[in-house]
């Protein structure tokens, strides 16, 4: 039985054609396109009048579009397959070489892509924006005693958006928004537990 290896071989040989290697990945290019459509589309558990009524075709089109056979590809369409799918379209001119690497690393994990909400370059960028600010509201607690309190106190932890002159002495509650904890990620709110004793302590 052949491999993927076998194969890629078997290409990289009959590539030495001009003619060949261009036939082979126009061809390669429409089945990539057309095979995605659909990965993405399966990836999202969407029916093809699912992703049709987000472009705005009919649901024929989109079968259409599926099929490997299919070449008349219009980048405006590409992009509003993009647009439904909440991704980016790349265009771009690439080595044969390059061609081979997707030619052997060709499956459906490879097709797979995620969407804004669902990327985890975002989701970390999110995550570590609600650390800084935890810290910075930290920082700005009424004494060492109670900030070293607080950090020591995980995962729940509170954030502490402003602090008045007054309240900074004890003698009065945060401005602005109100007091709430934060636990894996969660912003609740409610006044902070130790704001009474912090008022007794410095009365």
């Amino acid at each position: 039985m052949k491999t993927i290896s076998d194969l890629v071989k078997k290409i990289k040989n009959s590539f030495k054609s001009e003619e060949y290697r261009h036939a082979y990945v126009d061809e390669f290019l429409d089945l990539s396109i057309a095979t995605q459509i659909k990965v993405l589309r399966e990836q999202r558990d969407w029916g093809q009048k699912d992703i049709a009524d987000k472009v705005g075709m009919k649901q024929p089109r989109i079968s259409v579009m599926e099929n490997v056979n299919y070449s008349s590809w219009s980048i405006n369409t590409l992009r509003k397959l993009a647009m439904a799918f909440d991704l980016t379209l790349r265009v771009s001119f690439e080595s044969f070489g390059s061609r081979v690497k997707e030619i052997e690393q060709f499956n459906r994990k490879a097709l797979e892509r995620f969407s804004f909400k669902d990327d985890p370059v975002f989701a970390e960028a999110e995550a570590v924006e609600v650390e800084v600010k935890v810290t910075a509201a930290t920082k700005a607690l009424p004494d060492a005693q109670e900030r070293e309190s607080l950090e020591v106190r995980k995962p729940l932890l509170w954030v502490i958006p402003s602090l008045s002159a007054g309240a900074s002495q004890g003698k009065g509650k945060p401005q602005g928004e109100d007091v709430g904890p934060k636990q894996r990620g969660i912003i609740g709110i409610g006044e902070h537990p130790r704001w009474e004793t912090a008022k007794r302590a410095t009365a």
